[in-house]
């Protein structure tokens, strides 16, 4: 393990926690929120006001990060 790691094994702790409290958010899900987020009506001329107490942005941004999570092993294995 890195010395960094050692000096603060409490932030890896958190952030090993975050991930999987991030990765038990079904992608589906997240995907149906992030399209509710970005509804407009055809007509309308400006951007609609934030219906969550998240941006859209972030919706958006967090979903990917989300995606991208699928790709990675968030614990290592031991062979």
């Amino acid at each position: 393990m890195p010395c960094a790691c050692l000096d603060k094994p409490n932030t890896v702790d958190r952030v090993a926690h975050l991930l999987d409290a991030v990765k038990g958010i079904g992608i589906d899900d997240l995907e149906r929120i992030v399209q509710q987020a970005h509804e407009c009506d055809i007509h309308q001329v400006t951007e609609p006001a934030e219906p969550f107490p998240v941006t859209r942005q972030a919706l958006r941004m967090f979903w990917h990060f989300r995606c991208n999570l699928e790709s990675v092993e968030v614990t290592p294995s031991h062979d």
